[in-house]
Order: C-alpha cells, then structure tokens, then sequence
C-alpha cells in the first residue's frame, strides 16, 4: 500500500479555517476568484508566496501560513506541532477580526478538536488537542508595504493512523 505523504494537519486546520471565515462573513469568497479560472483562490497562502499572488491579493487582507515546529513527547504516535498563521491587512480592525475568529475557533482545547475532526477531510488524521499558545500585537508589516500584521500561534496535537510496524498508514 503506498502512504500519501501529502496529508497534513495544516492543510486540514487551513480549510477548516476558511470554512469557518467564510460562515461567519468575514471573508466573501466571491473576493477572491481568479479571472479566467472560475474557482475561488483561498487567502489563506503558504509562506513562500510568489509573486503573482502578491499580486492578485494587493490591498486583500490575507492570511499566511507556516509551520515552526513539531515535536513528540513520550507517546511517539502523538504528533504535536506549532502553526503560525500571519494576518495581513490595511485595516486594523480585519485584523482584530480574524484574530478573534482564530482565537475563539482554537481556544477551547479538546473541543477545538473535536470540530477541527467533524470537519476534516481525510480519516487519516485525528486531533486531539488545538490550542492558542500565543498572539502578537499589531504592527506594521515588515515584508509587505502598506499593511499591518499580526500573528497567532497554535500548538496541534494529533494521530495519523498507522500500519503494524508503526509507520504512517
């Protein structure tokens, strides 16, 4: 059987995440279709952006994604990992706004996963626990002009189902 490395639990916090963004009407997918192509482009980009998406999300708020760690504790089939989420924006209060959004989706822990989990796309991964571990303030964005930013970390803590000899399934 071959294993899909491809799986990852930013890429499943990353969908839940603009799911819900979406539900609550702080982003209108309807702002973020690529001409031509007729489906929607998610604001919510991995770090190395390239520059025609800079281009498309010029004055868009946006959100960037990465991860800054991963860990295992004494339970190898717990994988715990750190995600930083970037907000960007030129109005101070979509960044209150999404922060706030993050912070209340992923403050409650246990259940923080468990609809992290109803949402999920793949049996493959479970989560266990999400939380908020820190938040920065509000500055002016280093790498993009014109925008201010701010970031949100979480530390995941999730399985990936396994075969018999303990290797990813």
């Amino acid at each position: 059987m071959t294993v899909d490395y491809k799986i990852d639990a930013m890429f499943e916090l990353r969908k839940f995440l603009w799911q819900e963004l979406k539900n609550s009407k702080i982003f209108k997918a309807s702002d973020y279709y690529s001409e031509g192509s007729d489906s929607e482009i998610i604001p919510i980009i991995p770090v190395q952006q390239s520059p025609e998406m800079d281009q498309f999300l010029n004055g868009k708020k946006h959100i960037v994604y990465d991860k800054i760690g991963i860990s295992y504790e004494d339970i190898w089939l717990i994988c715990c990992e750190k995600i930083l989420f970037t907000i960007y924006s030129s109005d101070v209060t979509d960044i209150y706004e999404i922060r706030n959004l993050i912070i209340d989706l992923f403050r409650r822990m246990d259940d923080s996963a468990k609809d992290a989990n109803l949402a999920k796309t793949t049996s493959k991964l479970i989560f266990h626990s999400i939380n908020v571990v820190e938040t920065s303030p509000i500055d002016p964005s280093m790498e993009l002009q014109g925008y201010m930013s701010s970031d949100v970390i979480l530390e995941v803590k999730y399985s990936r189902t396994t075969g018999p000899n303990g290797r990813f399934d």
